[in-house]
Formats: C-alpha cells, sequence, structure tokens
C-alpha cells in the first residue's frame, strides 16, 4: 500500500483505541509506508471523541505528522448535491461522510473505510483484508 490513502475517522479509532485487527494494521502499514491523509472532517470527528488527556497527546502527534487535505468551498456544493440525490433514492446519509468522500474524490485518492455509508457514494474504497 505505497499510493496515498484518505483513512476514515472508524479506521484511525480502531488504530488509536485497540491497534487490533485487520482495519487498525492497514491503518499502521499507512503511515508505516508514508500513504496516510486525513482531511478537516475525520480531525474534527477524532477530537470530538477524544477521551481524556492521553487520546489528545495522541491526536495532537497524528495531526502533527500526517498531511491534511483541505475541504475546498466547492465541495460542500458537491456533497450537498449528493446527499440530495441519495435522498430522492430514498438513502440518507451523514454529511460527514459525503464530505470526506468528496474531498478523497476530487483528490483521486481511495478511502480507507468498514462504514457502510461510503458504499453508496461516489468514492474509490480501500479493500479491508482480513
Amino acid at each position: 500500500m505505497s499510493a496515498k490513502i484518505l483513512i476514515d475517522t472508524c479506521a484511525w479509532v480502531a488504530f488509536l483505541r485497540s491497534g487490533q485487527g485487520a482495519l487498525a494494521a492497514q491503518v499502521a502499514q499507512a503511515l508505516g509506508d508514508d500513504a496516510a491523509l486525513l482531511c478537516g472532517v475525520t480531525l474534527t470527528e477524532l477530537l470530538q471523541g477524544a477521551k481524556g488527556a492521553k487520546e489528545k497527546q495522541q491526536l495532537d502527534f497524528l495531526f502533527a505528522n500526517v498531511p491534511c487535505l483541505p475541504v475546498d468551498p466547492s465541495d460542500w456544493v458537491t456533497a450537498g448535491h449528493t446527499l440530495q440525490a441519495l435522498r430522492t433514492q430514498g438513502i440518507t446519509l451523514p454529511l460527514t461522510d459525503a464530505l470526506i468522500a468528496t474531498v478523497a474524490k476530487r483528490q483521486g485518492v481511495p478511502v480507507l473505510t468498514i462504514d457502510a455509508h461510503f458504499q453508496h457514494l461516489p468514492v474509490t474504497l480501500v479493500n479491508v483484508s482480513a
């Protein structure tokens, strides 16, 4: 796994909290390969869920060492259009997931996630190996 990948919040949590399992192993490999990417949405979600000073310190280290993809003003419009189109099909997804997928697609990078919401979004996903 040497190409850059945008790592979703659930994958970061698997890596940071337990460090166990295939998802955490893929995050570790991406970090070792210098392939891991964040975006502002995942950064905010991770901070929101931080439990205590130790986790906050881990996140500060992570944020200082993993590149963070910017959210462009056009990403908000694209995500909104995507969510509206899905809603007309009876599918309602979180704005955060649509925005992460939009940033990844614009940047041409796949997303590492096990979040089923991403199956409905127009983005390439990294297969999570067992």
